[in-house]
């Protein structure tokens, strides 16, 4: 199979497929820090992966994107935060999930968010490579934050500067 000049495979596929290979990444990473990585059966739940430390056992939805090229010519990655029902786009809750697993392929990185430090977002940008501008970036501190599934104190909580509600 052909590869672009960032190592991500040429293909033709499609948002589920990128979505599989999002969750076998993010299964592959978390099980080489040492996490147990469990799929449940069936599409029935809001998350797609259960991760367990120790005693600590958390529910994951991994987001992805694959693109290398920014929408709407801005800088930083575009990640839908919500899930879609016949009834529009709904925010994820603690009901739902824990955590967000959000992988910016073309830079191999992972952001776990805390579904609180969401708030009521739909959507999230995520700049791995830095950001050109004075604003945004409220995310950055969950880049590789894989010690937050460690159950470690006050892991949950929003980092100074990230704002709960959008203006």
């Amino acid at each position: 199979m052909r590869t672009r000049n960032n190592g991500i495979p040429k293909s033709p596929f499609g948002d589920k497929r990128r979505g599989e290979l999002a969750e076998l990444a993010f299964t592959y990473r978390a099980a080489s820090l040492g996490f147990g990585v469990a799929k449940p059966y069936g599409e029935s739940h809001h998350y797609d992966l259960l991760v367990q430390y120790g005693r600590q056992l958390h529910r994951i939805q991994v987001k992805s994107v694959f693109t290398t090229k920014h929408r709407g010519g801005g800088s930083g990655f575009a990640i839908v935060v919500c899930r879609h029902s016949y009834r529009g786009s709904i925010r994820y809750s603690r009901e739902d999930i824990d955590f967000i697993a959000a992988f910016v392929a073309p830079h191999d990185a992972w952001y776990l968010i805390p579904v609180e430090a969401l708030s009521d977002r739909q959507s999230i940008r995520l700049y791995p490579a830095g950001k050109k501008k004075t604003y945004g970036g409220y995310f950055e501190d969950y880049r590789e934050a894989w010690h937050l599934l460690k159950g470690e104190e006050g892991a949950r909580e929003a980092p100074a500067g990230v704002p709960q509600s959008l203006p």
